[in-house]
This record gives C-alpha cells, sequence and structure tokens, in this order.
C-alpha cells in the first residue's frame, strides 16, 4: 500500500518534520501502515488464542500457598555453600556487604 495514495502529502511532509529521526519516522509509518490495515480488513490479532481448559478454572490458583518440605529442601540443596566469612557474619547476627534485608516498612 502506498501512504501517498491514502494521506494527503501534507500530512505525510509533517509527520517527516516531526519524526525526530530515522527510527522512530520508521516506527510511525509502520504504525500508520497498521491502522489502516485494520480499518480495511478489520480488527486482527496477532496470535490466535489456544484455550486447553484453564478458562474453565472456576477459582484462582493460590499464591499465598507456604512451601512444602520438598520445596525447602530443593531449595536448601539448591544453594551455593556458605563462606567461612558469611558463616561469622550469621554468628554475629550481621548481614554480608552484599546482601540487604528487606525493610520492615514502607520507606516512601
Amino acid at each position: 500500500m502506498i501512504l501517498q495514495s491514502v494521506t494527503p502529502k501534507e500530512d505525510i511532509e509533517k509527520l517527516i518534520l516531526q519524526a525526530g529521526g530515522v527510527k522512530s519516522l520508521i516506527g510511525f509509518l509502520h504504525g500508520i501502515s497498521s491502522i489502516h490495515k485494520e480499518k480495511v480488513h478489520g480488527f486482527v490479532t496477532g496470535k490466535p488464542t489456544i484455550s486447553n481448559g484453564e478458562g474453565s478454572r472456576v477459582c484462582p490458583i493460590p499464591d499465598g500457598i507456604p512451601k512444602s518440605l520438598e520445596e525447602l529442601e530443593e531449595e536448601a540443596r539448591g544453594r551455593l555453600p556458605d563462606s567461612p566469612y558469611t558463616r561469622m557474619l550469621r554468628t554475629k547476627g550481621k548481614f554480608p556487604a552484599w546482601y540487604s534485608p528487606a525493610p520492615d516498612h514502607e520507606t516512601d
């Protein structure tokens, strides 16, 4: 589709002048062409939605469930072993320099 056949020449010149560079001009042109395609062909989604039974779920999956013992053990096995320096700081009650604990309150 030729843009000049759809849009007046003055509007195209304004678009070129308002675009900050080549990349933004290309982005603008893609946006304009997609708008014109939508007007001609109707709205078409980029990817077809495939429902595999997830939409029929009556209740949402809870996210606040505590972790099971197997999950906790798996996380413990997956951690790197602590260095002697980190173990010493933990026994003293201080945090290593690379670790910052989460605040107990909002800091805004």
